[in-house]
């Protein structure tokens, strides 16, 4: 049973490249690859970034059904400028053909071909994300095949939405904060550097299992704003400021996970001071309007049980908010016994 089970699993990593067959399932599948495909090109040089990608742990997994070339579903084993991403697991194939068969042998032939890879260690794996039904099937292999327990609380329990020129809501414009106050979005320049760090590290302030050190945060700003990727919404006073008195950043949105076509917002964060203000609807709405100008797609994931996020995105134009909407997708990650693995950075 094992060896059929790894015969459906073709392998790449940084020595072999990912084959024809690969790259095509990802890029007709780019949307949802938002989580791989980028950093795949980025590692094989296939788009700019800065600094180069030089970390040595990058492997992909890519499963066919046994007796076909078809691939259903890739996943990643990968490292970034600030540290070992989770598990990613993306289908390349409908969702609704993913059988309670196809779910059982897949994750089963995926989790089976990373423990057989040499050198690899268990507590590597220390969360898993993808479609709801891959990632609870997952991570229940997984933790029996290895003994390390699943935290049954998801870390992340979101919809999968897309905005495009179509659906893009360019009229509203929601109240400003303060008639004494001008409000400026723009992209993100080298002075922003210190704030655009201490937002991101407010961003990822506990309970996120993923805290960014201040070295850490400082890095993630710096690389946010030499590759153009972070947005601004900037406070100005309309009153004379004293000269010590500099303008303040009221909403951060980046985007750093872009291929051809499609572009992802990974972060929006906006700090408790100017928060139910329409800050963060100003600037998404600013973001998507220059992203949309050279991609076709713009997609994120939100969660679940944030309502005031959700009606921010409805209110720009993204799609699939709901379990209403005919569009809908879940997204999972669930985390691994924290005591017996090794916190990565995403």
């Amino acid at each position: 049973m094992p060896g059929l089970l790894l015969s459906s699993i073709q392998r790449f990593d940084l020595s072999t490249g990912i084959s024809e067959a690969g790259w095509n399932a990802l890029h007709s599948n780019a949307a949802r690859a938002n989580l791989v495909l980028p950093h795949a090109e980025k590692v094989f040089g296939r788009q700019k970034f800065t600094p180069k990608i030089d970390a040595t742990e990058q492997l992909w997994l890519a499963y066919s059904q046994p007796g076909t070339s078809k691939i259903s579903l890739v996943l990643s084993c990968t490292e970034g400028p600030l540290g070992k991403y989770p598990l990613f697991i993306i289908p390349t194939i409908p969702i609704a053909d993913f059988t309670p068969e196809l779910i059982e042998s897949s994750t089963e032939a995926l989790c089976s071909a990373l423990l057989d890879e040499p050198g690899f260690r268990k507590e590597r794996v220390f969360s898993i994300f993808s479609v709801e039904i891959i990632t609870e099937a997952f991570a229940l292999t997984w933790e029996r095949l290895t003994g390390i327990g699943r935290i049954k609380k998801p870390y992340y329990s979101a919809f999968f939405s897309v905005c495009t020129e179509s659906t893009l809501i360019r009229q509203q414009r929601p109240p400003r904060p303060s008639e004494d106050v001008i409000l400026e979005p723009r992209l993100a320049v080298e002075q922003d550097a210190d704030e655009i760090a201490k937002l991101c590290r407010d961003f990822a302030a506990p309970p996120d299992p993923f805290t960014l050190s201040e070295e850490k945060a400082g890095k993630e700003a710096r690389l946010l704003i030499a590759n153009k990727s972070v947005w601004v919404l900037e406070i100005k006073k309309r009153k004379e400021e004293p000269e010590n008195e500099k303008p303040e950043i009221a909403t951060i949105v980046a985007a750093t996970r872009k291929s051809e076509g499609i572009a992802t917002i990974s972060k929006v964060y906006t700090p408790k001071k100017w928060r139910g203000k329409g800050c963060a609807e100003i600037l998404v709405r600013h973001a998507c309007i220059e992203l949309l100008e050279k991609y076709k797609e713009i997609v994120l994931y939100v969660g679940v049980e944030l309502g005031s996020a959700k009606t921010v995105y409805g209110r720009v134009g993204f799609q699939g908010l709901d379990d209403e909407s005919p569009l809908s997708e879940r997204w999972l990650e669930i985390g691994f016994d924290q005591d017996k693995v090794e916190l990565g950075h995403w």
